[in-house]
Protein backbone atom coordinates (compact mmCIF):
# COMPACT_ATOMS: atom_id res chain seq x y z
CA UNK A 1 0.00 0.00 0.00
CA UNK A 2 2.66 2.31 0.96
CA UNK A 3 4.61 1.68 -2.79
CA UNK A 4 0.98 2.35 -4.50
CA UNK A 5 0.46 5.95 -1.98
CA UNK A 6 4.45 6.37 -3.59
CA UNK A 7 3.42 6.15 -6.96
CA UNK A 8 0.17 8.09 -6.92
CA UNK A 9 2.29 10.75 -6.01
CA UNK A 10 4.75 10.70 -8.79
CA UNK A 11 1.67 10.22 -10.83
CA UNK A 12 -1.61 11.61 -10.48
CA UNK A 13 -4.57 8.91 -10.99
CA UNK A 14 -8.09 8.11 -10.14
CA UNK A 15 -8.01 4.91 -8.89
CA UNK A 16 -5.25 1.77 -9.22
CA UNK A 17 -5.72 -1.90 -8.81
CA UNK A 18 -2.88 -4.63 -8.91
CA UNK A 19 -4.42 -8.03 -10.43
CA UNK A 20 -2.57 -11.36 -10.00
CA UNK A 21 -3.00 -13.40 -13.19
CA UNK A 22 -2.80 -17.13 -13.95
CA UNK A 23 -2.04 -17.17 -17.42
CA UNK A 24 -2.84 -20.39 -18.91
CA UNK A 25 -6.69 -20.12 -17.41
CA UNK A 26 -6.95 -16.28 -17.00
CA UNK A 27 -8.37 -16.46 -13.69
CA UNK A 28 -7.68 -13.68 -12.17
CA UNK A 29 -7.46 -12.71 -7.75
CA UNK A 30 -7.22 -8.56 -6.83
CA UNK A 31 -4.70 -8.44 -4.53
CA UNK A 32 -4.54 -4.32 -3.94
CA UNK A 33 -7.06 -1.82 -4.80
CA UNK A 34 -7.11 1.85 -4.00
CA UNK A 35 -10.11 4.18 -4.72
CA UNK A 36 -12.84 1.28 -5.83
CA UNK A 37 -14.95 -0.55 -3.55
CA UNK A 38 -15.52 -3.83 -2.98
CA UNK A 39 -18.72 -3.91 -5.43
CA UNK A 40 -17.11 -2.28 -8.29
CA UNK A 41 -14.21 -4.56 -8.03
CA UNK A 42 -17.15 -7.61 -7.65
CA UNK A 43 -19.08 -6.33 -10.51
CA UNK A 44 -15.80 -6.14 -12.99
CA UNK A 45 -14.59 -9.45 -11.86
CA UNK A 46 -18.17 -11.02 -12.29
CA UNK A 47 -18.43 -9.58 -16.02
CA UNK A 48 -16.73 -6.70 -16.98
CA UNK A 49 -13.19 -8.42 -17.14
CA UNK A 50 -14.59 -10.04 -19.93
CA UNK A 51 -15.56 -6.61 -21.85
CA UNK A 52 -12.26 -5.07 -20.71
CA UNK A 53 -11.18 -4.30 -24.20
CA UNK A 54 -8.26 -1.83 -22.67
CA UNK A 55 -6.93 -4.97 -20.85
CA UNK A 56 -7.31 -7.19 -23.81
CA UNK A 57 -5.18 -5.28 -26.17
CA UNK A 58 -2.19 -4.88 -23.18
CA UNK A 59 -2.10 -8.48 -22.97
CA UNK A 60 -1.07 -8.68 -26.21
CA UNK A 61 1.93 -5.25 -25.90
CA UNK A 62 5.64 -5.99 -24.90
CA UNK A 63 5.48 -6.94 -21.59
CA UNK A 64 7.53 -5.24 -18.05
CA UNK A 65 6.34 -1.65 -19.61
CA UNK A 66 3.91 0.94 -19.27
CA UNK A 67 1.29 1.74 -22.07
CA UNK A 68 -1.02 4.35 -22.27
CA UNK A 69 -4.71 3.72 -24.00
CA UNK A 70 -2.77 4.33 -27.07
CA UNK A 71 -2.94 0.56 -27.26
CA UNK A 72 -6.83 0.99 -28.45
CA UNK A 73 -7.96 3.44 -30.86
CA UNK A 74 -10.37 5.54 -29.03
CA UNK A 75 -13.12 5.76 -31.03
CA UNK A 76 -12.41 1.90 -30.27
CA UNK A 77 -12.84 2.40 -26.60
CA UNK A 78 -15.43 4.88 -26.51
CA UNK A 79 -17.98 2.53 -28.50
CA UNK A 80 -17.29 -0.39 -26.05
CA UNK A 81 -19.56 -1.98 -23.64
CA UNK A 82 -16.68 -1.33 -21.27
CA UNK A 83 -16.75 1.72 -21.58
CA UNK A 84 -20.31 2.65 -21.34
CA UNK A 85 -21.50 0.06 -19.05
CA UNK A 86 -18.68 0.08 -16.24
CA UNK A 87 -15.82 2.96 -16.70
CA UNK A 88 -17.84 5.32 -17.24
CA UNK A 89 -19.93 5.52 -14.47
CA UNK A 90 -16.63 5.38 -12.41
CA UNK A 91 -15.10 8.46 -13.89
CA UNK A 92 -12.88 6.78 -15.66
CA UNK A 93 -11.84 7.86 -19.03
CA UNK A 94 -7.89 7.42 -19.05
CA UNK A 95 -5.71 4.62 -18.18
CA UNK A 96 -2.17 3.07 -18.46
CA UNK A 97 -0.76 -0.16 -17.64
CA UNK A 98 1.73 -3.41 -17.68
CA UNK A 99 2.01 -6.99 -17.66
CA UNK A 100 4.58 -8.03 -15.06
CA UNK A 101 4.55 -12.11 -15.69
CA UNK A 102 6.78 -15.02 -15.12
CA UNK A 103 6.29 -17.18 -18.48
CA UNK A 104 8.31 -20.08 -16.52
CA UNK A 105 5.71 -20.51 -13.71
CA UNK A 106 2.15 -19.03 -15.58
CA UNK A 107 1.98 -16.21 -13.53
CA UNK A 108 1.64 -12.61 -13.83
CA UNK A 109 0.87 -9.08 -12.31
CA UNK A 110 -1.43 -6.37 -14.12
CA UNK A 111 -0.94 -3.27 -13.19
CA UNK A 112 -3.72 -0.69 -14.11
CA UNK A 113 -3.44 2.81 -13.18
CA UNK A 114 -6.75 5.29 -13.74
CA UNK A 115 -7.92 8.54 -14.18
CA UNK A 116 -10.90 10.49 -14.94
CA UNK A 117 -12.45 12.91 -17.38
CA UNK A 118 -11.30 15.86 -16.09
CA UNK A 119 -7.86 14.53 -16.29
CA UNK A 120 -5.44 14.62 -19.73
CA UNK A 121 -3.97 11.14 -21.43
CA UNK A 122 -0.93 9.56 -19.66
CA UNK A 123 2.39 11.24 -21.49
CA UNK A 124 4.87 9.61 -22.23
CA UNK A 125 6.76 11.24 -19.59
CA UNK A 126 4.95 9.89 -17.07
CA UNK A 127 4.94 6.22 -18.83
CA UNK A 128 8.59 6.83 -18.39
CA UNK A 129 8.74 7.61 -15.13
CA UNK A 130 6.11 4.42 -14.42
CA UNK A 131 8.99 2.30 -15.83
CA UNK A 132 10.99 3.01 -13.48
CA UNK A 133 8.97 1.31 -10.68
CA UNK A 134 8.91 -2.11 -13.00
CA UNK A 135 12.11 -4.01 -11.07
CA UNK A 136 9.92 -3.18 -7.63
CA UNK A 137 7.34 -4.67 -9.58
CA UNK A 138 8.76 -7.72 -10.25
CA UNK A 139 10.23 -8.25 -6.92
CA UNK A 140 6.68 -7.68 -5.39
CA UNK A 141 5.21 -10.75 -7.98
CA UNK A 142 8.36 -12.81 -6.83
CA UNK A 143 7.41 -12.47 -3.35
CA UNK A 144 3.60 -12.60 -3.81
CA UNK A 145 4.02 -16.03 -5.48
CA UNK A 146 6.34 -16.84 -2.57
CA UNK A 147 3.44 -15.99 0.09
CA UNK A 148 0.99 -17.98 -2.31
CA UNK A 149 3.50 -21.01 -1.73
CA UNK A 150 3.71 -20.64 1.69
CA UNK A 151 -0.01 -20.51 2.33
CA UNK A 152 -0.41 -23.46 0.36
CA UNK A 153 2.40 -25.53 1.94
CA UNK A 154 0.77 -24.71 5.35
CA UNK A 155 -2.85 -25.48 4.41
CA UNK A 156 -1.51 -29.15 3.04
CA UNK A 157 0.55 -29.77 6.58
CA UNK A 158 -2.62 -28.33 8.32
CA UNK A 159 -4.72 -31.38 6.51
CA UNK A 160 -2.90 -34.12 8.79
CA UNK A 161 -2.88 -31.65 11.79
CA UNK A 162 -6.49 -31.47 11.82
CA UNK A 163 -7.22 -35.22 11.98
CA UNK A 164 -8.33 -35.87 15.21
CA UNK A 165 -9.96 -39.43 15.13
CA UNK A 166 -6.86 -41.33 13.91
CA UNK A 167 -2.91 -41.53 13.20
CA UNK A 168 -2.50 -40.11 10.25
CA UNK A 169 1.21 -40.05 8.00
CA UNK A 170 2.28 -38.29 5.17
CA UNK A 171 4.19 -39.68 3.11
CA UNK A 172 5.85 -40.32 -0.05
CA UNK A 173 5.50 -43.15 -2.66
CA UNK A 174 8.21 -44.58 -0.39
CA UNK A 175 7.32 -44.45 2.57
CA UNK A 176 9.84 -41.76 3.67
CA UNK A 177 7.59 -39.08 6.41
CA UNK A 178 6.81 -35.60 4.66
CA UNK A 179 4.21 -34.72 8.01
CA UNK A 180 2.61 -36.03 10.70
CA UNK A 181 -0.03 -35.46 13.57
CA UNK A 182 -0.12 -35.84 17.34
CA UNK A 183 -1.81 -39.33 17.38
CA UNK A 184 0.45 -40.52 14.70
CA UNK A 185 3.66 -39.17 17.47
CA UNK A 186 2.01 -40.98 20.17
CA UNK A 187 2.54 -44.37 17.87
CA UNK A 188 6.53 -43.50 17.68
CA UNK A 189 6.96 -42.51 21.18
CA UNK A 190 5.06 -45.76 22.14
CA UNK A 191 7.70 -47.53 19.50
CA UNK A 192 4.67 -49.23 17.65
CA UNK A 193 5.61 -47.54 14.84
CA UNK A 194 9.22 -46.43 14.10
CA UNK A 195 11.03 -44.89 11.41
CA UNK A 196 14.76 -46.14 9.87
CA UNK A 197 16.43 -43.97 7.09
CA UNK A 198 13.67 -41.75 7.08
CA UNK A 199 10.79 -44.26 6.44
CA UNK A 200 8.01 -45.32 8.36
CA UNK A 201 7.42 -48.79 8.89
CA UNK A 202 6.05 -50.30 12.26
CA UNK A 203 7.35 -53.14 15.00
CA UNK A 204 4.26 -55.54 14.78
CA UNK A 205 4.62 -57.88 12.18
CA UNK A 206 0.47 -58.31 11.11
CA UNK A 207 0.58 -53.77 11.14
CA UNK A 208 3.55 -53.29 9.09
CA UNK A 209 2.41 -56.22 6.85
CA UNK A 210 -1.04 -55.15 6.30
CA UNK A 211 0.43 -51.68 5.91
CA UNK A 212 2.92 -52.41 3.28
CA UNK A 213 -0.12 -54.04 1.64
CA UNK A 214 -1.93 -51.47 1.35
CA UNK A 215 0.61 -49.06 -0.12
CA UNK A 216 1.38 -51.59 -2.63
CA UNK A 217 -2.42 -51.84 -3.65
CA UNK A 218 -1.95 -47.90 -4.14
CA UNK A 219 0.66 -47.65 -6.28
CA UNK A 220 -1.68 -50.29 -8.52
CA UNK A 221 -4.15 -47.73 -8.58
CA UNK A 222 -1.89 -45.05 -9.73
CA UNK A 223 -0.47 -47.24 -12.56
CA UNK A 224 -3.66 -47.38 -13.30
CA UNK A 225 -4.29 -51.09 -12.50
CA UNK A 226 -7.09 -50.83 -9.87
CA UNK A 227 -10.27 -49.16 -9.23
CA UNK A 228 -10.21 -48.08 -5.83
CA UNK A 229 -7.98 -44.95 -4.57
CA UNK A 230 -9.02 -45.77 -0.46
CA UNK A 231 -8.56 -49.11 0.95
CA UNK A 232 -8.82 -50.65 3.71
CA UNK A 233 -7.29 -53.31 6.40
CA UNK A 234 -7.37 -54.43 10.29
CA UNK A 235 -4.56 -55.60 12.05
CA UNK A 236 -2.64 -55.40 15.74
CA UNK A 237 -6.49 -53.99 16.31
CA UNK A 238 -6.19 -51.23 14.15
CA UNK A 239 -7.96 -50.24 11.30
CA UNK A 240 -5.65 -49.21 8.98
CA UNK A 241 -6.29 -47.05 5.31
CA UNK A 242 -4.74 -45.22 2.58
CA UNK A 243 -5.20 -43.02 -0.12
CA UNK A 244 -3.64 -40.88 -2.57
CA UNK A 245 -3.21 -37.46 -1.21
CA UNK A 246 -1.27 -34.19 -2.81
CA UNK A 247 1.96 -33.56 -0.79
CA UNK A 248 2.52 -29.78 0.36
CA UNK A 249 5.43 -28.37 -2.47
CA UNK A 250 6.92 -24.37 -2.52
CA UNK A 251 7.25 -25.27 -6.42
CA UNK A 252 4.43 -24.77 -8.35
CA UNK A 253 3.84 -27.11 -11.19
CA UNK A 254 6.19 -30.16 -9.37
CA UNK A 255 3.49 -31.02 -7.01
CA UNK A 256 4.02 -34.67 -6.09
CA UNK A 257 1.08 -37.26 -5.42
CA UNK A 258 1.74 -38.96 -2.45
CA UNK A 259 0.04 -41.31 0.25
CA UNK A 260 -2.43 -40.38 3.22
CA UNK A 261 -2.19 -43.17 5.92
CA UNK A 262 -4.51 -43.12 9.06
CA UNK A 263 -4.56 -45.96 11.37
CA UNK A 264 -7.33 -46.04 14.02
CA UNK A 265 -7.15 -47.94 16.81
CA UNK A 266 -10.60 -50.80 16.80
CA UNK A 267 -12.79 -49.90 19.68
CA UNK A 268 -14.59 -52.99 21.06
CA UNK A 269 -17.87 -51.59 20.36
CA UNK A 270 -17.22 -50.60 16.58
CA UNK A 271 -20.39 -50.05 15.53
CA UNK A 272 -21.27 -50.74 12.40
CA UNK A 273 -25.16 -50.54 11.48
CA UNK A 274 -26.20 -54.34 10.33
CA UNK A 275 -29.46 -53.10 8.39
CA UNK A 276 -27.63 -50.86 6.82
CA UNK A 277 -25.22 -53.99 5.24
CA UNK A 278 -28.52 -56.05 5.06
CA UNK A 279 -29.74 -53.00 2.17
CA UNK A 280 -27.01 -52.47 0.80
CA UNK A 281 -25.85 -55.91 -0.26
CA UNK A 282 -28.59 -57.92 0.69
CA UNK A 283 -27.41 -59.97 3.31
CA UNK A 284 -29.02 -61.74 5.64
CA UNK A 285 -28.95 -61.24 9.31
CA UNK A 286 -26.81 -63.49 10.24
CA UNK A 287 -24.06 -62.67 7.45
CA UNK A 288 -24.58 -59.09 8.23
CA UNK A 289 -23.43 -59.90 11.83
CA UNK A 290 -20.40 -61.74 10.49
CA UNK A 291 -19.14 -58.95 7.83
CA UNK A 292 -19.40 -56.77 11.00
CA UNK A 293 -17.16 -59.02 13.21
CA UNK A 294 -14.65 -59.17 10.13
CA UNK A 295 -14.46 -55.55 9.81
CA UNK A 296 -13.27 -55.26 13.45
CA UNK A 297 -10.45 -57.76 12.85
CA UNK A 298 -11.45 -60.72 13.75
CA UNK A 299 -10.77 -64.26 12.04
CA UNK A 300 -12.78 -67.60 11.78
CA UNK A 301 -12.52 -68.86 14.74
CA UNK A 302 -12.95 -65.89 16.64
CA UNK A 303 -16.42 -65.62 15.33
CA UNK A 304 -17.31 -69.27 15.44
CA UNK A 305 -16.72 -68.74 19.19
CA UNK A 306 -18.56 -65.43 19.55
CA UNK A 307 -21.73 -67.12 17.50
CA UNK A 308 -21.04 -70.39 19.26
CA UNK A 309 -21.09 -72.48 15.63
CA UNK A 310 -18.95 -74.52 13.49
CA UNK A 311 -15.98 -72.57 12.18
CA UNK A 312 -17.29 -74.43 8.70
CA UNK A 313 -20.29 -72.56 8.85
CA UNK A 314 -18.45 -69.46 9.31
CA UNK A 315 -17.05 -70.48 6.45
CA UNK A 316 -20.11 -71.03 4.25
CA UNK A 317 -21.65 -68.00 5.74
CA UNK A 318 -18.17 -65.92 4.14
CA UNK A 319 -18.52 -67.52 0.93
CA UNK A 320 -21.96 -66.38 0.21
CA UNK A 321 -20.73 -62.86 1.86
CA UNK A 322 -17.92 -62.67 -0.58
CA UNK A 323 -20.08 -63.48 -3.36
CA UNK A 324 -22.79 -60.83 -2.59
CA UNK A 325 -20.27 -57.96 -1.94
CA UNK A 326 -18.60 -59.47 -4.94
CA UNK A 327 -14.78 -59.44 -2.86
CA UNK A 328 -12.20 -62.28 -2.71
CA UNK A 329 -10.42 -61.53 0.32
CA UNK A 330 -11.24 -59.95 3.74
CA UNK A 331 -8.88 -56.69 3.45
CA UNK A 332 -10.96 -56.53 -0.07
CA UNK A 333 -13.94 -56.80 2.61
CA UNK A 334 -13.35 -54.32 4.63
CA UNK A 335 -11.98 -51.51 1.71
CA UNK A 336 -15.17 -52.20 0.09
CA UNK A 337 -17.96 -51.72 3.27
CA UNK A 338 -15.96 -49.16 4.90
CA UNK A 339 -16.14 -47.11 1.73
CA UNK A 340 -19.88 -47.54 1.13
CA UNK A 341 -20.72 -46.76 4.81
CA UNK A 342 -18.61 -43.55 4.30
CA UNK A 343 -20.23 -42.49 1.21
CA UNK A 344 -23.55 -43.31 2.48
CA UNK A 345 -23.45 -41.94 5.76
CA UNK A 346 -22.17 -38.69 3.89
CA UNK A 347 -25.56 -38.65 1.44
CA UNK A 348 -27.78 -39.21 4.59
CA UNK A 349 -25.91 -35.76 5.60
Amino acid sequence: MAFFTLLEAEIPSRSTTLMFEEIETHSTDIVLSRHLTDDELQVYGEHYIHTDVWAEALANAPLCQFYSNEVVADRHFLSSEFYADYTKPLDIRYACGTYIEDPAIGQAFRVTIQRGHQHKPFSREELETLNLFVPHLQNALTIYKRNIALESLQSGFDSISNILDSAAYLLHSDASIVSQNTLAEELLSQDIACISAGKLSFRPHKLRHSVEELMASLQKFTDNRATRCRNYACAEQYQISVEPHLLPCLVPGTQELGVLLQIKRIDSDLNIDLAGLEILYGLTGTEANVTRLMCKGLVVKEISKIMSVKESTIRSHLKAIYSKIDVRSQPELLSKVMSSLARTKIDLL
